[in-house]
């Protein structure tokens, strides 16, 4: 700023007006300062942040509270050779040149040393607080709940701006619509950050038996420790301890590992992977019911065939044995009559010749009777065998069906057929609103039987006007393809055609979860 009088920072104009620098000039007078006032070769103390390790390290250094100064740091890969491994959080002493790279815009230190100098204060808060938490019993695995195998409907705590509720609910979708979500939208980086997590899960454990809630996943994307560190807090952890219903966390990368995915039930590297270890695939689930109906019917095959040897095996022993029995008694008959023949007369052996072939009959007419009453018996119980076998068979075909057509209500097809459509902008996405789209859209309106492409006109209710710009979202967001279809369109390009056919449907469409 100028004084009373005198000249100000920049050279005044002819008109009295302070004449502009360029951007040249300015990041000239940037490197000037640096050089004039930041000596050439500088060694800083700090902890390590944001680390990225390839041909080349890429990390920052900061102080240790948080919301401290951060400065950026290269080593190239020539003295990454000689350096020590050094990780995130890790308190280290960089020895380098400070300089102002134009192209970006950027102060950097080139490191040319690196020198270890003992854990930072995140990290040594971190290690205190774990075992501290191992003291209590909160790592045991046997304190941890089992997983539900076919959750009813799971809860996901996480801010709704982040990739990692897309890549969740794309993957729930895809394995099994018939699990709802419940999405708990909350801060996840931040101070407060990990008030915000405890009381999504505090309620959550509250109202888990009323609301139908199974199961809950903590998740967010990855990030320095910093950025992670909410989920490294006591209260979070003690808010998932105490949850009513089994927690599953997944809190960053692969790499990054929290306090909240120690004391969970269930850790999973990524977002992903949470999503199917909480959801059944829908396929598998057909698979395992056509294998079980599929062994009841080689079990009631088998038991068929057991019992039909049964009988033919019960059938030929009766046989045998009244075969046997009327020998044993013919051969009687003969020895008596052959007594008889030679102490009595002729009248008293014709008598009991009489009585003993009447005998004889009745008793092959008992061994007739016999053998028919058990075939009988033999047939009822495979009439009852045959019954009882298609019984089943129906009932599990009726179930399979009961299955299929389920599947099919909750099906994305099914919600079209009642009326309902989809309309997409020329990206692909679906349009949520008015303020989606500009006059000279191309838009794919997209029904149960098809699909069919409209422009959009100036009439469109909340349009932006096309010179109108809006600011970026950190993740995502529709202004800047708004803004690049009205460039587009300024430079002659016109609205851009799609090609035929409806677009597939995305994760952000509407379909049968909230959020």
């Amino acid at each position: 700023m100028s004084g009373a009088g005198g000249r100000g920072l920049f050279a005044a104009s002819s008109g009295g007006a302070e004449a502009p620098w360029s951007v040249g000039q300015l990041a000239a007078a940037i490197e000037g300062a640096l050089a004039a006032r930041v000596p050439a070769s500088v060694r800083v103390i700090g902890e390590v942040s944001n680390l990225s390790v390839r041909t080349h390290w890429y990390f920052a250094i900061k102080d240790p509270q948080v919301g401290g100064a951060l400065v950026q740091c290269v080593l190239f890969a020539g003295r990454a050779k000689a350096a020590p491994r050094i990780a995130e959080g890790q308190r280290v002493i960089v020895t380098g040149r400070v300089e102002y790279y134009k192209p970006q815009g950027r102060v950097s230190v080139y490191v040319e040393r690196v020198e270890a100098a003992g854990a930072g204060a995140l990290e040594a808060r971190l290690r205190a607080l774990v075992e501290e938490l191992r003291g209590l019993g909160w790592l045991e695995p046997s304190r941890k709940r089992a997983v539900p195998a076919f959750p009813r409907r799971v809860a996901v705590i996480t801010s709704r701006g982040g990739a990692a509720l897309q890549d969740v609910l794309d993957t729930m979708r895809r394995r099994c619509p018939a699990v709802e979500v419940c999405l708990l939208d909350v801060l996840v980086q931040g101070p407060q950050a990990a008030g915000a997590v405890a009381n999504a899960v505090r309620w959550v454990s509250a109202g888990a038996r009323k609301l139908g809630i199974d199961a809950v996943l903590v998740t967010r994307g990855g990030g320095s420790l910093e950025d992670l560190w909410a989920f490294n807090e006591r209260e979070v952890a003690g808010a998932i301890v105490s949850c009513s219903v089994p927690v599953v966390a997944a809190i960053g990368h692969e790499t990054d590992v929290t306090v909240a995915e120690l004391v969970a039930d269930e850790r999973c590297a990524t977002p992903t992977q949470a999503a199917m270890r909480l959801t059944p695939d829908r396929e598998a689930l057909g698979e395992q019911v056509e294998e079980h109906a599929a062994r009841w019917r080689a079990a009631w095959r088998a038991r068929l065939a057991a019992e039909r040897g049964w009988a033919a095996d019960s059938a030929g022993r009766l046989g045998a044995a009244c075969g046997r029995r009327g020998a044993v008694e013919g051969l009687a008959l003969e020895r008596l009559r052959a007594g008889l023949g030679r102490v009595r007369p002729v009248a008293l052996i014709r008598a009991r010749g009489e009585r003993l072939s009447a005998q004889r009959q009745r008793l092959a007419g008992a061994g007739v009777a016999a053998a028919a009453q058990l075939g009988a018996a033999l047939d009822r119980l495979w009439e009852r065998v045959v019954a009882a076998g298609r019984g089943a068979v129906h009932e599990r075909a009726g179930g399979l069906e009961s299955a299929r057509r389920q599947l099919e209500l909750v099906g994305p097809q099914r919600v079209l057929m009642r009326g309902y459509s989809i309309t997409l902008d020329g990206s692909g996405r679906a349009v949520r609103s008015v303020r989606g789209v500009i006059p000279g859209d191309v838009v794919t309106t997209r029904l149960a039987d098809g699909g069919f492409e409209s422009v959009v006109g100036r009439g469109v209710a909340g349009a932006p006007e096309p010179a109108a710009a809006e600011p970026a979202e950190a993740v995502g967001g529709e202004a800047p393809a708004r803004a690049g279809r009205a460039a587009r369109r300024q430079q002659g390009g016109g609205p851009a055609k799609r090609g035929g056919g409806a677009a597939p449907q995305r994760g952000d469409e509407p379909g049968l979860f909230g959020g």
